[in-house]
């Protein structure tokens, strides 16, 4: 089935067609805060979102695009020539993210941010391009993606990573969104955007804002404060 809208073309089953109007919402809601942040003169497109049935399709389709010989059971999501392919949210048992039925209404809010940080990926995509900028660091744009999307907004806010999982790591989103969190909000919007599309300039910077963040939600914790 398809269903186009504002923002997106929606391809998906029958049995999800209860999901799709609360996505919609959703995606018009906070797709304006996206463009915002980045640059607002960029192209508006229709995403095509594929809701994917069951796990093991999005898997096989993960390993097909990738030449993956597995994905990780907590992998739900992905944004990829310059669409969104997600898991079903009904077959979310298959997964690691497997809830209670009473629990539904609060896993289908993280199903919709999960929508909208694949989005940010794809706008953060059209912004590098618009700039001629190649490609980003990774803890820059997976760490924007979560922040836009608020899906750490109740994290304890405590650096106990190390500047190679911020780097080198393959899965260390709580210490991508902390770092990320502290340049926007210490550092600047603008800082930012020029280390995301300036990426020797961001390798060179990173240390010292690591230790920067390290120090800082320290001293919040030493203050009790909390942002």
């Amino acid at each position: 089935m398809e269903k186009k809208t504002k923002y997106a073309i929606f391809n998906y089953v029958e049995q999800d067609q209860d999901l799709i109007d609360g996505l919609e919402e959703y995606l018009n809601e906070h797709v304006e805060e996206i463009y915002e942040f980045f640059d607002t003169e960029l192209q508006r497109k229709q995403v095509n979102i594929n809701i994917i049935p069951t796990k093991q399709q999005y898997d096989e389709i993960v390993m097909k695009k990738t030449n993956k010989t597995e994905v990780p059971d907590w992998e739900i999501g992905n944004a990829s020539n310059g669409g969104i392919t997600q898991v079903s949210l009904h077959d979310y048992g298959n997964t690691s993210h497997a809830f209670p039925p009473e629990k539904y209404d609060q896993v289908f809010d993280k199903f919709k941010k999960t929508m909208i940080h694949e989005y940010t990926h794809l706008v953060v995509k059209a912004y590098l391009a618009k700039y001629d900028a190649g490609y980003t660091l990774r803890y820059l744009n997976e760490g924007i993606a979560q922040y836009l999307s608020k899906q750490q907004e109740n994290i304890e806010l405590n650096m106990i990573y190390s500047l190679e999982d911020i780097l080198e790591s393959t899965s260390c989103y709580k210490g991508w969104f902390l770092l990320t969190k502290y340049i926007v909000e210490v550092k600047g919007q603008e800082y930012f955007l020029n280390l995301l599309r300036n990426r020797l300039q961001a390798l060179s910077e990173t240390p010292i804002l690591y230790e920067e963040a390290t120090k800082y939600y320290e001293s919040l914790k030493n203050n009790n404060k909390v942002i």
